[in-house]
């Protein structure tokens, strides 16, 4: 059987280094899984809140085109002035 060797302590010393460096490592990686994980969730959270406005701009669009179309049965062809309220036909 072969004797143990002691290791200096300036070798020694320089494997600890090293293996704090890889913990501390390790742990960042874990902390910025879990920070990108919650910007997912926030991204995610994003998408579909533009997806519901978007959504709710056709809507409004669609309505707005409904009462462009009931004005104009019930006016005719014109231009509403939106200050005044008035309604000027068009001349044909």
């Amino acid at each position: 059987m072969t004797e143990p060797i002691k290791m200096s302590q300036e070798e020694l010393d320089n494997i600890l280094i090293l293996r704090e460096k890889i913990r501390a490592n390790v742990e960042s990686i874990g902390r910025l899984n879990i920070k990108k994980h919650f910007i997912e969730l926030e991204l995610k959270t994003a998408q579909e809140d533009l997806a519901h406005a978007y959504e709710e701009s056709e809507n409004l669009s669609m309505e707005e085109q409904r009462l462009v179309n009931e004005t104009v049965q019930k006016y005719g062809d014109g231009d509403l002035d939106f200050n005044t309220g008035l309604y000027s036909p068009k001349q044909k």
